[in-house]
């Protein structure tokens, strides 16, 4: 499958070109959660000192020590544009205005007009977790439960992207927890390979507009005391939550080729599992699970995983998962793999927090960059490696610095990996395009 089209508004980053630039340069995109979206000096808890010890640090249970990645502009949706009235535009949630937007990018970045597609089998299929907008209006109370929070359940947000497009293929939503955009990205190809769809449009959005979950998240100890995510590092002690929408417009290679549209990256083959019964506790994280489809993912593309060269990790810079994560990538991508060509693994979650939902999403994009360009920019905040990881022998290595890809005779691969809490791992392996003609 071709990835002809990309485009996304993520934390600092408000297209692909801007996203790119603030991976090269090491920014941190997160920062301090602004008073539109809540305030946050108000929110305290008196069992902030129990539980876990990064409880007592996310200050006095605030969400993530108040840091979090944050999207820019929610409220800015050209309504005439999309053949709305602007009081219909001001109910919707923004999490599909921004969707709307951020397709029709896509759809302008691929060169494929829009109009030419309606009433063709184009897919749909959105990963997304969050409704805090409708849950939040109906806080106001019985005046605020209107037949407008219809448009707002999740299930209508892919349905709103076919409506404005009139694509006739699949519409679906997909809630796998942090493994939704992923997972939507392996459901589109799947709909491509049996012809179900003619082209499809896979994307993740995610929007904080709530601190319910993160009040709950620090209580639990995912949440960075600081707000900067860590991945591999010693200091690691959990993630920055963050907004995120990012699309991709997918195609059938050959047809791809024949239509002579520009190929970003192709994706050689995808796989996704649960951990089924592998843990003592459902929400336990699995080796065995993550090893699983790793080999799967391998197998579908008919790739032998030691030839990897890079891949974006869930990397959530959590104390227990990434160890995990890392062990799992060393063993089946390290198996057979030349010593002077350690598998480089890095996490844009250190760069603009974890975009839950959408999060694999923005992963999937900065690795098909990542091809594009022929470099791998550094993962932030890596001080001292995590001693739970054997880096000895494991072939593994967290780029510090913006670097390039291994030199080499035949295109680079890469891959990209997703866990949700729902015991979900997705994996999506990718190479680079022939050079165009």
């Amino acid at each position: 499958m071709a990835v002809v089209g990309m485009a996304c508004r993520l934390p600092g980053a408000g297209d692909i070109d801007e996203f790119w630039r603030l991976l090269c340069d090491r920014a941190d995109a997160t920062g301090e959660s602004p008073p539109d979206r809540y305030d946050t000096g108000s929110l305290t808890s008196p069992h902030a000192d129990q539980g876990s010890p990064n409880s007592a640090q996310a200050d006095a249970g605030s969400p993530g020590g108040r840091r979090a990645g944050y999207v820019d502009g929610l409220a800015d949706f050209d309504a005439e544009f999309f053949g709305m009235s602007s009081s219909e535009a001001a109910e919707l949630d923004p999490q599909q205005r921004l969707l709307l937007m951020t397709a029709w990018d896509a759809l302008e970045e691929a060169g494929l007009r829009p109009d030419r597609l309606a009433g063709t089998r184009t897919g749909v299929f959105v990963g997304a977790t969050r409704a805090d907008f409708v849950e939040r209006a109906f806080r106001h109370g019985p005046q605020a439960m209107t037949a407008v929070q219809y448009l707002n359940f999740r299930s209508v947000i892919p349905a709103q992207v076919s409506y404005a497009f009139d694509f006739r293929g699949p519409s679906m939503l997909i809630d796998t927890a942090c493994a939704s955009s992923l997972y939507a990205v392996h459901s589109a190809v799947q709909s491509l390979r049996v012809r179900e769809s003619s082209l499809a449009l896979a994307a993740g959005v995610n929007l904080v507009l709530r601190p319910d979950e993160g009040i709950m998240m620090s209580h639990a100890g995912t949440l960075s005391g600081d707000g900067r995510s860590r991945f591999g590092d010693a200091k690691a002690d959990g993630h920055a939550p963050s907004d995120g929408v990012g699309v991709v417009v997918l195609k059938r290679l050959a047809d791809a080729v024949r239509d002579g549209d520009r190929v970003h990256a192709v994706i050689a083959g995808s796989a996704v599992g649960t951990d089924g019964r592998t843990t003592d506790q459902l929400l336990n994280p699995s080796l065995t699970g993550q090893l699983d489809v790793l080999r799967w993912a391998y197998e579908d593309a008919d790739l032998d995983p030691a030839l990897v060269d890079y891949v974006e990790a869930h990397g959530t810079g959590s104390p227990l998962l990434d160890p995990l994560e890392l062990q799992a990538l060393g063993e089946v991508l390290g198996a057979g793999r030349p010593a002077d060509r350690p598998l480089l693994v890095g996490s844009a979650k250190s760069n603009i927090g974890h975009a839950e939902a959408a999060g694999g999403m923005a992963g999937l994009i900065k690795t098909v960059l990542c091809l594009r360009n022929g470099q791998v920019p550094a993962s932030l905040h890596v001080e001292e490696p995590t001693p739970y990881v054997d880096w000895d022998r494991l072939p593994v290595r967290i780029p510090v610095a913006l670097q390039n890809l291994p030199a080499s005779d035949r295109p680079a691969v890469a891959g990209v990996s997703s866990q949700g809490v729902s015991a979900l791992n997705a994996h999506v392996v990718l190479r680079q395009a022939d050079p165009a003609p």
